[in-house]
């Protein structure tokens, strides 16, 4: 272990102390301090009556205007559906479409809905400071129906530097229960504190929204992506219950974002299947930090099964994945965080500043914070001053649980520390079960502690850190932090079961007792010989084998043998060696036209001399036509194409479709008489939008669905 010199444990403290006071008191922008009109309360009629009214030329109600004014003082008697006839709607100048409520009628049964018209593609623009602010609306639902094709809905906040921000969406006051789901969103102010998405409680009161879901959109460009906050609201008050899903914050070919996803002073927060990638600090908002999600201030948030990439800090200090994070004060920490099954990745920072740092997940501030089967893998290069660890505890925590994670750092930090953990203290951390790895750079450390850098696990081991934990580098599998299955791991049924989290990123099941380490439970089947490894599966009526070898020495060839239960082994195939090489080097062979029944196959490895060695013996199973299966797609995630299998042991009338998170069909794979037998299907997701997809078979009374991603 080595030492770290003290100038720079307290150089770390005093600047990080002033960065979390400039965030505290400076950075966030006052929550609900817009000047919106007040309700009027003098009606103009009767409630609108249930049913669907056009908004837009020779629409029922001429303008968006007009008919806010109508809901806001009228209310409604029932279901109301309101359709957008036109391509373009404009904010009046400098100012938005506001709607005060709380309007009359709603209630979970009797919302209302904004929506495109079919074959309609909509743009609603304004530059003043939100093109559409919402104080004390609730059960509304905005519904861009899709995020491309015919019919689409996109806000577009023009800039305007009449206002300190120019935002898309501002939902304020007591605001509940409502739905803002596939919808683009645009700001072209980047440099200001403008938000595309705002949750906002009312500055010193107890009005805050609650309960709304933000679904499915794809936020293209603006300083911020989503804020959820009570920040400035009374002090007992905080944003409860809001869940933030299936959202992609970031465009995949530009960096036109600077934050992600923040709450601020909220409560069981749910932050889930999100995609947050190529971001670039490139705003005013907050100067030190360019940060994919965050939790400030949370209480019992969960942040799980998100993506996060591709996160560039080039005019701030530092570059972190995933955040947790409280202010100096203990009634403004965060409690009770939960974070799993997330995968991040590429976090950068290009600063050479005192305080600048990396980080995959970071916490500062924090009561009993829970980080579980995450996948981080930290690369690149820099000179951080703060250096760079895929799990960083900053300052200030207690009762820390990290376990089952794929800790990575291959970065090269010199002459500053890149390490997999570090913790300012060793005594506020449980941590175990871990898969550490980081690179063979000089300042390359396994963990840090209490001002202490620790080259080896071993070494970490000695301070009572992680007894049950590896060090290994993963072999993932392209594009994302997926575990190739078909290698030898020690990742493989190596973590501990966690309580509460049964399924993995994917959404399949993990073992109740040997899980696997990190957000992929892969179920691997590799079978250890004197090669790397070497598996077989089943595909309909053919055998796959594949095998690896880490180093080859006069390798000529691998005969492959197989048997059925009852006859001995006989040669299939013959696969050519490599000769010598110290290169990994794959193999494949299929054994195709197979009858149902168990078969056992082995390699007579052989070498130029005629010598020869057999390798374990590995079985497969050609499955039984004996009942409904649906498969897992390949690849997942996938672009643009995957395939979809499953298997029927009778011919039926069968149905496979595909919808998004919301439930709304994209596509339909299969409709029609389907013979008995194993069937795959090509599945082309070209036109459609990176996100969460499901896929459901119906054949007779069998029904099932599984969950895959599109990842461009």
């Amino acid at each position: 272990m080595k030492r770290l010199p003290v100038l720079f444990v307290v150089l770390f403290t005093v600047l990080f102390s002033y960065t979390v006071i400039a965030q505290e008191m400076g950075a966030l922008r006052q929550a609900g301090s817009m000047n919106v009109p007040e309700k009027v309360q003098t009606p103009l009629g009767p409630p609108l009556a249930a049913g669907t009214y056009t908004i837009g030329t020779g629409g029922y109600f001429p303008t968006i205007d007009s008919a806010f004014n109508k809901l806001s003082i009228d209310g409604i008697a029932g279901e109301v559906i309101l359709e957008l006839v036109d391509y373009l709607y404009t904010a009046p100048v400098a100012s938005s479409f506001t709607l005060n409520g709380p309007i009359s009628g709603t209630g979970s049964t009797s919302r209302v809905t904004i929506k495109p018209v079919n074959n309609v593609a909509s743009k609603i623009e304004g530059n003043g400071e939100a093109v559409f602010i919402f104080n004390n609306v609730s059960y509304l639902t905005i519904d861009g129906i899709s995020l491309t094709g015919q019919t689409t809905l996109t806000i577009h906040a023009l800039d305007n530097n009449q206002f300190g921000w120019n935002d898309c969406i501002d939902i304020n006051k007591n605001s509940d229960h409502n739905i803002i789901q596939n919808i683009n969103f645009i700001s072209d102010d980047i440099d200001d504190n403008t938000i595309d998405i705002f949750l906002s409680a009312t500055s010193g009161s107890t009005e805050s929204p609650d309960s709304n879901i933000i679904q499915n959109n794809f936020i293209k460009k603006g300083a911020v992506g989503i804020i959820v906050s009570a920040y400035n609201a009374a002090p007992n008050t905080r944003v409860t219950g809001n869940i933030i899903r299936g959202n992609q914050v970031g465009s995949e070919t530009d960096s036109l974002i600077g934050w992600g996803i923040q709450t601020e002073k909220s409560m069981s927060t749910i932050i889930e299947d999100n995609i947050v990638q190529n971001l670039t600090l490139n705003n005013s908002y907050d100067e030190y930090l360019c940060r994919g999600i965050s939790s400030y201030w949370g209480d019992g948030d969960v942040i799980r099964n998100n993506v996060v990439h591709s996160i560039k800090s080039s005019g701030g200090y530092q570059g972190v994945g995933i955040l947790l994070c409280g202010g100096l004060v203990s009634s403004h920490y965060g409690n009770d965080n939960l974070i799993y099954n997330n995968m991040v990745y590429d976090i950068q920072s290009t600063s050479s500043a005192t305080n600048s740092s990396v980080a995959g997940i970071q916490m500062w501030y924090q009561n009993n914070p829970k980080i579980y089967y995450n996948t981080i893998y930290l690369s690149g290069n820099g000179s951080n001053q703060q250096g760079s660890a895929s799990l960083y505890i900053s300052h200030t925590c207690t009762n820390i649980e990290a376990k089952n994670n794929i800790l990575v750092n291959t970065r090269d930090e010199s002459p500053y520390f890149a390490s997999a953990i570090y913790d300012y203290s060793s005594s506020n951390l449980t941590s175990d079960y871990n898969d550490f790895y980081v690179d063979s750079f000089e300042y390359s450390y396994l963990g840090y502690s209490d001002g202490f850098l620790y080259k080896t696990l071993p070494e970490w081991q000695a301070i009572g850190k992680d007894l049950h934990s590896i060090t290994e580098m993963p072999h993932f599998a392209a594009p994302e932090l997926h575990i190739n299955s078909s290698l030898l791991t020690n990742i493989e049924s190596h973590a501990t079961p966690i309580t509460g989290i049964t399924s993995d990123f994917d959404g399949n099941l993990r073992n109740a007792t040997t899980p696997d380490i990190g957000a992929d439970e892969f179920n691997g089947t590799v079978i250890p010989v004197e090669l790397i490894s070497f598996t077989a599966i089943a595909y309909g009526k053919e055998a796959i084998l594949n095998w690896s070898t880490a180093t080859e020495l006069n390798n000529n060839s691998f005969e492959v043998q197989r048997k059925a239960a009852e006859s001995e082994f006989a040669t299939i195939g013959i696969v050519k060696g490599q000769g010598t090489t110290t290169n990994q080097k794959e193999y494949s062979y299929t054994d195709k036209d197979l009858v149902d029944g168990k078969y056992f196959y082995r390699l007579k490895q052989i070498d130029y001399d005629g010598s020869y060695e057999y390798s374990n013996v590995i079985e497969v199973d050609v499955r039984l036509l004996d009942k409904f299966n649906l498969e897992q797609n390949y690849p997942n995630p996938f672009n643009p194409s995957t395939k979809i299998s499953w298997q029927s042991p009778v011919s039926s009338w069968q149905t496979l479709k595909v919808y998004d998170v919301i439930g709304n069909e994209v596509a339909t794979l299969v409709d029609e008489e389907m013979e008995a037998g194993y069937h795959t299907i090509d599945f082309n997701a070209s036109e459609l939008p990176s996100g969460v997809y499901f896929y459901k078979i119906a054949a007779g009374n069998f029904v099932k669905t599984k969950k895959m991603i599109l990842l461009r």
